[in-house]
């Protein structure tokens, strides 16, 4: 008797098939989705590359490309800043100002160097122009570099002082610089960097001149109670490469990045964001090797959303080291949203305005002859 029942396997695969295409199919409308969701169109033109601006440092791992020039862009996030390093890596401000006044050195990192922005919109072009505008004149140079720590920014002033030779230097600090000053190399960077190692209450510095390390490679510091250690591996490269595929090219990246990082894929996802023994320490160390006896030095802050708790801290840090913590938290009195780019931390033309306008206020009865 000759049986009708097919091959069990000629059953399952069309509905693996089918199975497959609901999938493909599901996704594709998520990404939709998500893309009107997240950035308001369906564009998918992709960000303008770091490197179009940073290069490899021996000395400070990476810094801007002296004399570089062109436009910064992220169509999904909104942002489109015309950017102009001098010779130094110094951002041009566009202001046009026929001035003579004294020089102001800002450093820190991509807060500071305001890529998103065009030249004559970032908060250190407009502090410029304020200065310029009210009768007291200074030359305001920004030199921010994206991704720098505090370690680097000191690194970066010490590089700039005999070009420039200012009379006053601003450090302005984020919350991520905890964790950059900890770091030798993050996994999703090219370039590693130098750091400081703190131990037995003093600073001394390792990695420099900066080895080159695969982009896979991860190297960071973590203290206790015993001392520090040196952490480093590999993440896995294929892995990697997909989540930047998809954080370059699709919304879904949003929700899946919540997945990478709480199965910690990425090995910086183990060092906290918040402040913790001995980032105060470290820091506070740093900025005491920034003061120098002919130079006033300035502190002052970017605070996200929640992070004011910092503040007290701040002061009582500046007051210790007699130096001038500048609190423009204060000139923010808007949803924080208003002041930020879509789904990214930096500061639109408001935010650097505000900012600008909150560290004019603080300084000018200090720097004025009113």
């Amino acid at each position: 008797m000759r049986s009708n029942t097919k091959p069990q396997s000629k059953k399952i695969f069309p509905k693996i098939i089918l199975v497959i295409v609901s999938l493909i199919f599901t996704l594709f409308l998520a990404e939709i989705a998500l893309r009107y969701y997240y950035f308001g169109s369906f564009s998918i033109a992709t960000k303008t590359p770091d490197s179009k601006f940073i290069g490899y440092d021996e000395q400070l791992g990476w810094s801007n490309i002296p004399n570089s020039e062109g436009y910064f862009a992220n169509p999904k996030e909104g942002f489109n800043g015309y950017v102009i390093f001098d010779e130094n890596g110094v951002r041009v401000n566009d202001n046009n100002l026929d001035n003579e006044g004294e020089a102001i050195l800002i450093v820190g990192d991509s807060v500071t160097a305001g890529l998103e922005v065009d030249n004559n919109e970032t908060y250190a072009a407009i502090l410029e122009r304020l200065f310029f505008e009210n009768g007291c004149q200074y030359t305001v140079y920004n030199a921010g570099v994206r991704g720098y720590g505090t370690d680097q920014s000191f690194w970066n002033m010490e590089r700039l002082l005999d070009d420039i030779n200012p009379k006053y230097v601003i450090y302005m600090f984020t919350s991520n610089d905890f964790q950059d000053n900890k770091t030798i190399k993050q996994s999703n960077r090219k370039d590693g960097k130098p750091v400081f190692i703190f131990d037995d209450n003093k600073l001394t510095i390792a990695n420099r001149p900066t080895k080159k390390l695969e982009t896979n490679r991860y190297t960071f510091v973590t203290y206790d109670s015993g001392g520090y250690e040196i952490n480093e591996g590999d993440i896995n490269e294929n892995l990697r490469s997909i989540m930047e595929f998809i954080k370059n090219n699709f919304a879904l990246y949003y929700p899946l990045n919540v997945l990478y990082q709480q199965l910690q894929i990425s090995p910086m996802a183990v060092l906290e964001t918040k402040a913790a023994y001995p980032d105060m320490e470290i820091l506070e160390l740093i900025l005491k090797t920034m003061k120098k006896d002919d130079i006033e030095l300035f502190f002052t802050s970017y605070l996200y959303e929640g992070e004011e708790v910092y503040i007290d801290d701040f002061i009582r840090m500046s007051d210790n080291l007699g130096i001038t913590y500048l609190n423009i938290y204060p000139y923010f009195t808007e949803q924080w949203g208003n002041y930020h780019w879509i789904k990214d931390r930096h500061w639109n033309e408001k935010g650097h305005l505000q900012a600008a306008t909150g560290l004019y206020e603080l300084l000018s009865p200090r720097l004025c002859d009113n």
